[in-house]
């Protein structure tokens, strides 16, 4: 199948998952349980990545700029849908060390905050930006420069390729922590009557879940968790798939979320974790 209709395929079978991340995806700040992720801003190598979920490709680079080489990752499958949580009393923690970060109770609702928390071409070296968009949560408002949306929950999302592959960022910020949690499960709870299966990767955000399934002929990996009041998602489809690629770039996520309800410019990029 040629390029166009191998896009046209994915684009059909990817909403269906996209529809189900919109909702389950939450905030996440990070704490591994059981993959890795990372990968450092800067170079502009071409993405060589595996593939999943509703947004494409994952590249595997530790420590560089360059997108994840292709490769298979192993994960069990399993498990009821429902977002894992951190270990019961850990607190803020270093990436990586298996502990999550503060579960923050600050509110992200100005679209020029969210816009920066979204990863830009800066960060995601050898990708093209296909679509970028934040609107109110009920996406009747489509924010703009000239028509800026404050003091009210945000849904925003972009879209980068790299060839076949594809990798979708989704945020949704809510009012309140307690309103994320209870998005987070929701839409978590609805992958149970599709057609995707839970896999253990370790742990982001405050809590996460990453979940595997068939798109467009293909497997595609979606990782949806919260960060404090954020509920975000990333998938990556259109190559083999590689969950520990796309918790890389979840992670990257994460830690721009954290950067804003932290007071900072979101800047983040794949770097080790």
């Amino acid at each position: 199948m040629g390029k166009i209709g191998r896009r046209m395929a994915a684009g059909v079978a990817v909403g269906v998952l996209v529809g189900v991340l919109g909702g389950c995806a939450s905030d996440g700040s990070e704490a591994p349980k059981g993959a890795a992720g990372g990968a450092s801003s800067g170079s502009s190598a071409t993405p060589s990545v595996s593939a999943a979920g509703n947004a494409a490709a994952p590249a595997a680079a530790s420590g560089a700029a360059s997108a994840p080489a292709p490769g298979a990752a192993t994960a069990s499958a399993g498990g009821t849908g429902a977002p894992v949580s951190p270990p019961t009393g850990a607190g803020a923690g270093t990436p990586g060390a298996g502990t999550p970060r503060a579960d923050s109770e600050a509110v992200l609702l100005d679209d020029k905050v969210v816009q920066q928390v979204l990863p830009d071409v800066k960060v995601m070296a050898g990708w093209e930006e296909e679509k970028r968009r934040v609107d109110t949560a009920d996406h009747a408002t489509t924010c703009t420069a000239k028509a800026p949306c404050t003091g009210k929950p945000l849904s925003g999302s972009v879209r980068f390729s790299s060839g076949d592959l594809v990798t979708r960022f989704m945020v949704d910020t809510l009012p309140t922590r307690d309103a994320a949690k209870d998005r987070l499960k929701e839409t978590c709870a609805s992958y149970g009557s599709g057609p995707f299966r839970t896999v253990d990767v370790a742990v982001l955000g405050s809590e996460s879940q990453a979940f595997q399934g068939q798109l467009a002929g293909s497997e595609g990996v979606g990782i949806v968790l919260r960060s404090g009041t954020v509920v975000a998602s990333v998938t990556t489809e259109g190559g083999p798939v590689d969950v520990a690629a796309t918790r890389r770039f979840a992670a990257m996520l994460v830690k721009r979320i954290e950067q804003a309800q932290a007071g900072q410019t979101p800047d983040a990029g794949m770097g080790p974790i």
